[in-house]
């Protein structure tokens, strides 16, 4: 199996693809210590820092009891492993610490980043582990099931014959706004297992994926509760548990956020601002956009409505229009904490509040999100983790592999080694294709036989005063057979050109199929394709091959791995 690693910075041929503060954080040097000594307090490749946070994290105070009921309850509903379950009693001790990771519940785990994600959280743990063998490392994954957003979380995409197919959800008795967590899926999600089932190629493991679909998205079951289980199926062989931040016995451990953003708004939101507007100043772009309240009101349908500020002490929530005063808000946040809901820039907050938690796994997204947060932090008195970004691969499979060995060819350069291929494919796809494409045209047939013309005509001109001195009806003869000749290699023109373009027509196909491969969409293959159409081809083993492939490198730079 070929690797090759390719440098963030170098990849440009995607509609969407890694912003410059992202490049940044992941590349050493000048610009990443900027970043991390204005937007963040640890910085993950300083050992000196490791030793600063793990003094921090035993000097708070965790519920630490309450959190391991919690989610010992939690991953037996998941189904998760109960090995890993009984791991989650070690939490009890000070030296035992989490790397967290997160993402908000897929249709059939949604795209392979959550995978990447779940898979670098434990590979991390294994690495602290051997650092400080005096602690334990538990890898965390939390499902954001809050989130509300039902027609991104309904769909997911694989491929077939060559093309980007997607199964997309509808949504079922399901109110505007209403959380994942509580919206169940319906009696359309039976017709879409089948759907996706029949999507995918028919491989000795087909069936046992079909079964895992079946049994785990029904009807009654919600996107979250779905997502949990399979994830728990998939990383049964990994130390990996699971956290649902729905639960009402977590909010409560999570109150005194809650009541701190209450007490204090805007005053995140001003923190937020002087934040984003530092990182514009060094020419990044702020991507959350903070609130008065950084907080939903969840009401009786489980709907999350927004909270505004509507003067000094009192708050309305939208669109329902009730208002309420500064202390009516606080006395709700004392007895029932479970109807509020951080929105994205309060999370991390609560996450770091309740959880012991060492590093967070992210995605360049939230990288840049995170960049925004160090302040927002210090006003909640806390440090913030090791944010470390997570592991990301390209897949290129064997029919992508045969296509790039072409495109060598035809390029005029079969010298070039696969690496330098794969850094012009992501450096401009366009232009690869392009050269191809010229390649397979080839005018040089023309040039070729335009030569062998003249050097014929010539041959056969040269013989005319010879053959008219020996018979002067030759001369006709001779005359007649040039126009044969002229002809038959007008023939083979015609031929070539049919060729050529037949030629340029499947190089065309078949550089569209790779480029569908390497970037569905234009976009990162991670950020669309859903893992069950690798485990369907390649088996079950493949989880395996990320991890030791997560093991063997650093999450700095992109993954490219020939299936």
């Amino acid at each position: 199996m070929n690797t090759f690693l390719i440098d963030y910075r170098d990849i440009q041929a995607l509609k969407k693809g890694f912003s410059k503060l992202f490049n940044d954080y992941t590349h050493e040097g000048e610009l990443h210590e900027k970043l991390t000594e204005k937007f963040f307090h640890l910085d993950y490749r300083k050992k000196a820092d490791y030793y600063k946070h793990l003094n921090t994290l035993l000097s708070r105070q965790f519920k630490r009891s309450e959190l391991i009921e919690l989610l010992v309850r939690q991953n037996r509903q998941f189904g998760t492993a109960e090995t890993h379950v009984a791991s989650i009693d070690r939490l009890h001790s000070p030296r035992c610490l989490l790397v967290v990771t997160g993402q908000q519940p897929g249709l059939f785990t949604g795209p392979l980043y959550s995978i990447y994600k779940a898979l670098t959280a434990v590979i991390v743990a294994e690495r602290q582990k051997e650092m400080f063998p005096e602690y334990d490392f538990i890898p965390l994954f939390w499902i954001e099931g809050e989130d509300h957003d039902f027609s991104e979380s309904a769909r997911t995409s694989l491929f077939e014959a060559g093309e980007l197919k997607q199964a997309t959800l509808d949504p079922w008795r399901r109110l505007p706004g209403q959380m994942l967590s509580r919206s169940p899926m319906g009696p359309g999600i039976t017709e879409i297992v089948s759907t996706f089932s029949a999507l995918l190629q028919e491989s000795e493991h087909k069936q046992k994926i079909i079964a895992v679909l079946h049994e785990f998205y029904t009807p009654e079951s919600t996107l979250e509760l779905a997502f949990g289980r399979t994830m728990a199926f998939l990383f049964k062989n990994y130390p990996l548990v699971f956290l649902s931040a729905t639960d009402p016995g977590f909010k409560k451990l999570a109150k005194d956020v809650i009541h701190r953003e209450l007490a204090t708004c805007p005053s995140t939101s001003h923190a937020v601002i002087e934040q984003s507007s530092l990182l514009e100043s060094m020419g990044y772009q702020a991507q959350a956009k903070p609130r008065a309240v950084n907080l939903f009101y969840l009401n009786h349908h489980d709907q999350r409505m927004k909270i505004e500020q509507s003067s000094t002490d009192s708050f309305t929530i939208v669109p329902e229009k009730h208002r309420y005063s500064r202390h009516q808000m606080l006395e709700i946040c004392g007895d029932h904490p479970e109807q509020f809901s951080p929105n994205v820039i309060l999370r991390p907050v609560v996450q770091d509040y309740v959880l012991p938690v060492f590093a967070y796994i992210a995605g360049p997204a939230e990288i840049s999100y995170f960049a925004q947060y160090r302040k927002v932090y210090e006003h909640f008195g806390l440090s913030m983790p090791f944010i470390i970004p997570r592991g990301s691969f390209t897949l290129i499979e064997p029919a992508v592999s045969r296509i790039i060995n072409k495109v060598m060819q035809k390029t005029g350069r079969p010298n070039l080694s696969r690496k330098q291929i794969y850094h012009m494919a992501f450096h401009n796809l366009h232009v690869l294709q392009k050269n191809a494409i010229s390649g397979a045209e080839n005018h040089d047939f023309d040039t070729l036989l335009d030569r062998t013309e003249m050097q014929l005509r010539a041959e056969l001109e040269s013989l005319a005063p010879s053959l008219v001195k020996l018979d002067p009806n030759l001369e006709q003869v001779l005359a007649g057979s040039v126009r044969q000749v002229e002809k038959v290699l007008e023939g083979i023109r015609r031929k070539t050109h049919r060729a050529s373009r037949r030629k340029h027509d499947e190089l065309v196909v078949q550089l569209e199929k790779a480029a569908t491969g390497l970037f569905p969409e234009d976009i990162p293959q991670e950020r669309v394709v859903n893992v069950f159409y690798y485990l369907n081809k390649y088996g079950w083993k493949i989880l395996d091959d990320f991890a030791m492939m997560l093991r063997a490198h650093a999450t700095e730079s992109h993954i490219i791995m020939e299936l």
